[in-house]
């Protein structure tokens, strides 16, 4: 019961995002032909990175193209950006096909970036309908992504290994400088919600109270969350909970006596979203530990004959 519980509320807090920024479902990219499209798209990358490392630095901007029987690439290299686009083409056996659309800010012409992928979306076809989600969560394209920061520092004559290390070991030491930005809008709204909290009956106190020490707990960390989680997350602070409180506030004395129950579940169900977008952050991280086992598995498979 609590399994169709859980998934209910997920799929209405879901419903309410803009659909380019829901993550795209896994069985899209997990079966054969949704990771085979991945891996062409890598193999093509390789294969420019090993081409600009023999030719030097890029001068202008440069269009690379792959054109196979059931796969299709084109990137565009710029000086500030990398664009791709990779789609079945009608001779593809996959049942669903895909057109991936992924925009790179280049590493070289700006300051490192903890999310240097400004464009993550796939456009595809499914029961009749058009469907756009974002694949920017998704551990399937991590590998991708990793290729495009080698292709990059490759372009600018460097040795992609070493860059790249060196561009992780910036990231993990603190977010840019607009995510500190949003991160002190956050802790700004945070601490007008608990200037409120002192107003509330004390039931509805303790329950807010509880909420904000799990927001607060996440503030932190709040740049290595997905832009779709930040949104859910900002949208409750800044609208979610402060309109509901200002609402219960508005009611005659007698009214938020019978209310006050649905205002103490509505913000119990907000604590339960904050933990599940933890524990989904944590499960992408084991997501992307296996998908990268299963992909070696695959390149190196057993010999034994």
């Amino acid at each position: 019961m609590m399994v169709v519980k859980d998934w209910l509320t997920t799929s209405i807090q879901e419903f309410f995002l803009p659909e380019r920024l829901r993550s795209v479902d896994d069985h899209i990219f997990s079966d054969p032909n949704g990771l085979s499209l991945i891996k062409e798209s890598e193999a093509v990358i390789d294969k420019i990175i090993t081409h600009a490392l023999e030719k030097g630095p890029l001068k202008g901007t440069q269009v690379f193209k792959k054109n196979g029987r059931t796969f299709k690439l084109k990137l565009k290299v710029s000086q500030k950006r990398l664009k791709l686009m990779s789609f079945d083409t009608h001779l593809s056996p996959s049942a669903i096909k895909k057109r991936v659309v992924m925009t790179f800010a280049r590493q070289q012409t700006y300051k490192p970036q903890k999310k240097p992928l400004k464009e993550g979306l796939v456009y595809y076809m499914k029961n009749g309908k058009s469907h756009v989600r974002s694949i920017q969560k998704s551990p399937f394209f991590q590998g991708l992504l990793e290729k495009f920061i080698q292709l990059d520092a490759a372009l600018e004559g460097h040795a992609p290994t070493a860059v790249a290390n060196a561009q992780s070991a910036t990231e993990e030491v603190s977010p840019g400088k607009d995510e500190q930005i949003e991160q002190s809008s956050y802790e700004k709204a945070i601490r007008e919600l608990y200037r409120q909290n002192s107003e509330l009956p004390q039931a509805l106190s303790n329950r807010l109270q509880q909420l904000l020490e799990e927001i607060t707990a996440l503030t932190p960390a709040l740049h290595l969350f997905s832009v779709e989680d930040r949104y859910q997350i900002k949208r409750m602070i800044d609208e979610d909970i402060p309109e509901l409180l200002k609402a219960y506030r508005g009611l005659d004395e007698e009214a938020q006596s019978t209310q006050m129950s649905r205002v103490y579940e509505a913000l119990t169900k907000m604590e339960l979203t904050l933990q599940r977008l933890q524990e989904q952050e944590d499960r992408a991280k084991n997501d992307r530990f296996e998908y990268l086992l299963k992909l070696n598995e695959k390149r190196y498979p057993d010999n034994k004959e």
